[in-house]
């Protein structure tokens, strides 16, 4: 058996992270105030899991004038590729911020709130899965350093074969939702039935669709649920860390 999980929001708590982190970045850039939630909606509805993306997106609609869902109406045709961000900010006047100046001012921001992370999945939870596992996995979006961080802080090493990083992927259309990082997975560790990807958003679910589509692979989801989440089509949910070992037991 394989179990790869994500880490944000799955095997670590980010919302006083990486979320406040999106906030932070926003608001410096748009030079004003926004409603964290709204940001969070920007990102969740369009599936954007690379952070810095996502602070992107929420410049746009900062500086697009706009309420929320009339934003969200005009900018989905272009919420897919990061190159399509700047398209839309082009043709509706919007001046962002160079790309590499976000992604350092978003890292600095992130390393002053990372110490309030918290972990969602014990460790005992993470044992038990462990000695079922055959092989054991993360793919995530986050940067190296910023996992390197919090998996030392946790000691969360110790439970994975194979880590797949931001640093992995060598274009920004191969993040999720697409196939390539597990892909990559699967170069080094040869696929077996049964294989679990634990996941939280539109992002990983269509990660995993694609995969499967593309290599006939039967990888099973299993969303982790939370607020924002629940009406993901996954056929496995679970809410809390032990019904999530006892869908791998």
């Amino acid at each position: 058996m394989i179990v790869i999980f994500d880490v944000d929001g799955v095997l670590i708590d980010v919302s006083r992270s990486y979320h406040y982190s999106i906030k932070d970045t926003v608001d410096f850039f748009s030079k004003k105030d926004h409603n964290i939630e709204d940001l969070l909606d920007i990102k969740l509805s369009f599936g954007i899991n690379n952070d810095w993306d996502a602070s992107l997106a929420g410049i746009l609609y900062a500086l697009s004038n706009k309420d929320l869902q009339t934003f969200k109406n005009i900018f989905k045709p272009y919420s897919t590729k990061l190159e399509d961000f700047y398209r839309f900010a082009k043709e509706y006047d919007i001046k962002l911020p160079d790309y590499k100046e976000l992604v350092e001012y978003f890292e600095n921001k992130y390393r002053q709130h990372r110490d309030k992370e918290s972990l969602i999945i014990p460790h005992e939870i993470l044992a038990a899965v462990r000695e079922k596992s055959d092989v054991m996995g993360v793919i995530t979006g986050r940067p190296f350093l910023d996992l390197d961080y919090t998996f030392k802080l946790f000691d969360l090493y110790k439970y994975f074969d194979l880590i797949i990083t931001e640093d992995d992927i060598p274009q920004p259309h191969l993040r999720k939702p697409s196939s390539y990082p597990m892909k990559l997975f699967f170069k080094k560790f040869e696929y077996k039935n049964p294989t679990y990807y634990i996941g939280d958003t539109l992002a990983d679910y269509l990660m995993v669709y694609n995969y499967n589509k593309e290599e006939g692979k039967n990888v099973e989801f299993i969303l982790l649920e939370n607020n924002h989440n629940s009406n993901l089509p996954s056929k496995i949910k679970v809410k809390d860390p032990q019904k999530l070992l006892e869908v791998i037991r």
